[in-house]
């Protein structure tokens, strides 16, 4: 993970590649994301898991709407926990813009666009889980605009200024002379410095340092809605906290076999990421790429054919002179691990239940990193078989992808 291929404007971005080279119980080095199994469905089971794993993580993935007890004190917990082992929250339950490509329809005029795009920031930001207030990334599907029209978008940016508000009215803004004293919550509040002026969409205003959010030092007062215990606590081990103000999303990509989506939708999302790299985070899939693919780049993504192969014969022109594609920085792809690798963990030598090993290490620990271990040395052993593309192209345009594992644990 190279720090120069990162989104400076990015926040989520800088920390993962911070995790990676800060925090030492990631396994391998890979700053992994769990997503907690639909078996939890109570916050002691939910807040037990994040307890175990948080040191071994890059991102806990959390499905809130099947938590029966969910509330506030659920939130403050896994704030908390968050930022004692320096991990990201995604609340990955609900999949924004449900209507999926319905917004880029000829026949869907501009207030009908306006108001698909209103329920959408409306589903990110209101009911019982108000993700936009606490999580670091939801989930969405594209908007499926044509690739040529990226700039008329309407939803992303509605997103983006929806997680704006929604942090301002976290940390509630109060506009006076007195300067911030005592801040506990957010202790480094006081150090943060303006934003610069004239930003095309008011993001900029999160930044990638501290805690990802720029405010005016003698004219803030930061308020918080909660209180959480020991709001001091910091993770161990020269790890940073996590920007608990920055917000994200990722974009769902739909599977190459799947004939409910044209080719055209998933060059539309590819090209809807690299648009809007300072809120769109990647893309999450259940396709296994972290250990079948073998490529470096998001173009080659966006041609996989129906087998899930990359299709010389596709039309390549319209992307590749997409005024979006062609950025140099990263986009992490979140491909869910097959549950399959899991299998040999009970008599493994060094990590099983029944080793010598003297590891201190949870149970979940241990699994999670036997798991990942298997998908490394997989993907390694596939890359050697068919690694030989890459001495007959040159690079491909766009972002390079940052692939992450999504590893499904109860």
């Amino acid at each position: 993970m190279s720090t120069s291929s990162f989104n400076p404007e990015n926040a989520i971005l800088a920390y993962l590649q911070t995790l990676a080279e800060t925090k030492k119980g990631l396994p391998h080095g890979i700053p992994v994301c769990v997503f907690a199994s639909h078996t939890i469905t109570d916050t002691a089971s939910l807040l037990r898991l994040a307890a175990e794993i948080g040191p071994f993580i890059g991102v806990l993935q959390i499905q809130a709407n099947i938590i029966d007890d969910w509330s506030n004190h659920t939130i403050e917990q896994l704030i908390y926990l968050a930022k004692r082992y320096g991990f990201l929250l995604w609340e990955g339950s609900r999949f924004l813009n449900a209507s999926v490509n319905f917004m880029s329809r000829a026949d869907a005029g501009w207030e009908t666009q306006k108001f698909l795009a209103d329920t959408v920031r409306r589903q990110y930001t209101n009911g019982p889980i108000k993700s936009a207030t606490w999580s670091n990334l939801t989930t969405s599907w594209a908007p499926g605009v044509r690739l040529d029209q990226q700039a008329e978008d309407v939803m992303i940016p509605t997103l983006r200024k929806a997680g704006r508000e929604a942090v301002a009215n976290t940390i509630k803004t109060i506009q006076t002379e007195i300067s911030v004293e005592g801040n506990e919550y957010f202790p480094d509040v006081n150090e943060i410095v303006e934003s610069p002026s004239g930003t095309t969409d008011g993001w900029q205003e999160f930044s990638p340092t501290g805690l990802g959010v720029s405010m005016r030092k003698k004219s803030t007062i930061s308020v918080t809605e909660t209180v959480t215990p020991e709001p001091n606590v910091q993770p161990e081990d020269g790890v940073p906290p996590p920007p608990l103000l920055a917000r994200g999303i990722t974009l769902c990509l739909p599977s190459a076999t799947d004939a409910a989506f044209r080719p055209e939708y998933r060059q539309s999302s590819v090209a809807a990421a690299c648009a809007h790299q300072d809120f769109v985070v990647g893309f999450a899939t259940s396709e296994p790429f972290f250990v079948n693919f073998r490529g470096n780049d998001i173009f080659e993504i966006a041609f996989l054919d129906g087998n899930g192969e990359e299709n010389e014969e596709m039309d390549r022109a319209q992307l590749l002179n997409s005024p979006t594609i062609h950025s140099r920085h990263s986009l992490v792809l979140f491909s869910l691990v097959p549950p399959s690798l899991a299998v040999g963990f009970e008599i493994d030598p060094i990590l099983g239940v029944d080793s010598d090993s003297e590891s201190d290490q949870p149970y979940s620990a241990r699994l999670l990193n036997y798991i990942v271990g298997q998908a490394v040395k997989r993907r390694e052993a596939n890359r050697k078989e068919n690694d030989v593309s890459h001495l007959k192209k040159e690079q491909a345009p766009g972002p390079n992808i940052v692939q992450i594992p999504v590893i499904v644990m109860q």
